[in-house]
């Protein structure tokens, strides 16, 4: 369990670290770039350098995306977010933007005339190039995999918006309020876990490298399924889940009754003691800074208010 542990605050260290590399290296490169009159660049996910402006029309097809721009600059820059975060998000600063989806949207996109639009790596590389063809500044913030792509992720869209400065602040933020979850949760204390969801009739977890994980860890919890060596979302079998027995499980609405009359399943620990609790989709599978409220939701299901 230390091991497990030991693991994931290695892991945001090195974020931090590589983030930090990452805007120092910028800011140098700016500095230096400037004294010449060359372009100033920021590499993204698919080493596509994409140069760094006061961009003043911005599109985001990425819900992460959606999230940090509202952050770190003006919302009156962002023509348009993706649909989901319209149909999901209710706060007021979304209201007027256009929705988004992928190919469909390719042509709304470019009548738009952003001067930059931002993409996460499943979007389809042919309407990529299709954004490209058309003139447009495309930046891919590649895969998903919670805080280790998170934090460098919100580092790079700052530098290219050139306000490095927001981006560090609002990583170093959300950092100090995931530890600060279960602040109160010692040692001995802390309960093990794990995500489990219900798709069809397969069984999927979100394991190490993955937002689930991370929510897991900030909430106070032990990864029952990173101890067992599961990484990214694996597809678990009825005697996979029943080995590895959690005393928690965390799932999504609707699964907590369903996955416990699963043939076999009463014998778990968390069914045979209902300590099987369900949060919200709309937090729970946010990878974005939706980790934040989604660990504390977490932590309040399986510690109390009180801890």
């Amino acid at each position: 369990m230390r091991r497990v542990h030991s693991t994931n605050a290695a892991l945001l260290i090195t974020a931090v670290l590589t983030g930090a590399a990452l805007t120092g290296a910028v800011s140098k490169r700016a500095s230096l770039e400037g004294r010449g009159g060359a372009a100033r660049t920021v590499e993204d996910a698919t080493g596509e350098r994409v140069p760094v402006r006061h961009y003043a029309r911005i599109v985001s097809m990425s819900t992460i995306a959606d999230q940090v721009l509202v952050e770190i600059i003006e919302p009156g820059r962002l023509l348009a977010v993706s649909g989901h975060t319209l149909q999901t998000q209710a706060s007021s600063v979304y209201k007027g933007k256009v929705g988004v989806e992928h190919a469909r949207d390719i042509e709304t996109i470019i009548g738009l005339r952003p001067d930059i639009v931002f993409v996460n790596s499943f979007v389809d590389r042919r309407q990529v190039e299709r954004l490209k063809d058309a003139g447009l500044n495309v930046f891919d913030m590649g895969e998903m995999r919670g805080l280790q792509t998170l934090l460098p992720n919100i580092r790079r869209l700052a530098a290219v918006l050139d306000v490095p400065e927001r981006g560090q602040a609002l990583t170093d933020g959300l950092l100090q309020q995931l530890n600060a979850v279960s602040k109160d949760v010692s040692g001995p204390n802390k309960q093990r876990g794990l995500y489990v969801g219900i798709h069809g009739d397969r069984l999927y977890g979100g394991a190490l490298g993955t937002s689930f994980h991370d929510v897991l860890v900030a909430a106070g919890l032990l990864d029952v399924a990173a101890e067992a060596g599961f990484r990214g979302w694996p597809a678990y079998t009825s005697e996979q889940l029943l080995s590895l027995d959690p005393p928690w499980i965390i799932t999504n609405p609707g699964t907590e009754r369903s996955l416990c009359q699963h043939p076999g399943f009463e014998l778990l620990s968390a069914c045979r003691t209902a300590q099987v609790r369900s949060i919200e989709n709309k937090l729970l599978a946010d990878p974005g800074l939706g980790i934040l409220p989604a660990a504390k939701a977490v932590h309040a299901a399986v510690y109390g208010d009180g801890t």
